[in-house]
């Protein structure tokens, strides 16, 4: 993943840099979260179905890191004429910006959530964006106190899922008990 993510870094050209400003993306915001690791990167590639990135064959996906304390632990891949549709290439992440968003946690108790990798850095890179629905590490955003959503679509998942109830395992005595 390190060697897939350092080839996408090195496909970055001027190009590039100037359709994300096309699509709103400050120049500062950029240089701002390329300061701790590299914004994003260009990978030809296609999402799968199962919302899996495989790189390789396909259009060209903007790529950015996916970090949890501090550690490189996926990617995600999008296409800047459709951001709401991305893959991850090993499906572990879950919440872009998780370092930041879940720190936050401990001070101001409110979280800012985008719909998109895109929403995200038109917002100067600020708050996050959930990756996968399905993950585990979701039920932590309960522990905020407020929640801030990009649009009502959003929040609408957001609430279904913070809502739905957890599934609990059959729970069995196996102590023999004597009667007496």
């Amino acid at each position: 993943m390190d060697e897939l993510y350092a080839a996408a870094v090195a496909n970055v050209r001027q190009p590039h840099l100037d359709r994300m400003r096309e699509v709103g993306v400050s120049p500062a915001t950029i240089a701002r979260i390329g300061s701790a690791y590299p914004p994003f990167g260009v990978f030809a590639g296609e999402v799968e179905k199962s919302s899996r990135f495989l790189p390789g064959q396909g259009q060209p996906h903007v790529i950015q890191p996916v970090v949890d304390g501090c550690e490189l632990i996926d990617l995600v891949a999008w296409r800047v004429g459709n951001p709401a549709r991305w893959g991850l290439v090993n499906g572990t992440g879950w919440l872009l910006n998780a370092d930041t968003c879940l720190g936050s946690r401990w001070d101001a108790e409110r979280l800012t959530l985008h719909a998109t990798p895109l929403d995200w850095l038109r917002a100067d890179a600020i708050g996050g964006v959930v990756l996968d629905w399905d993950a585990p590490d979701l039920l932590t955003l309960r522990g905020f106190d407020r929640i801030d959503c990009g649009n009502d679509m959003l929040a609408g998942t957001l609430r279904r899922a913070l809502t739905k109830p957890a599934r609990l395992p059959t729970i069995r005595v196996t102590e023999a008990r004597h009667v007496a």
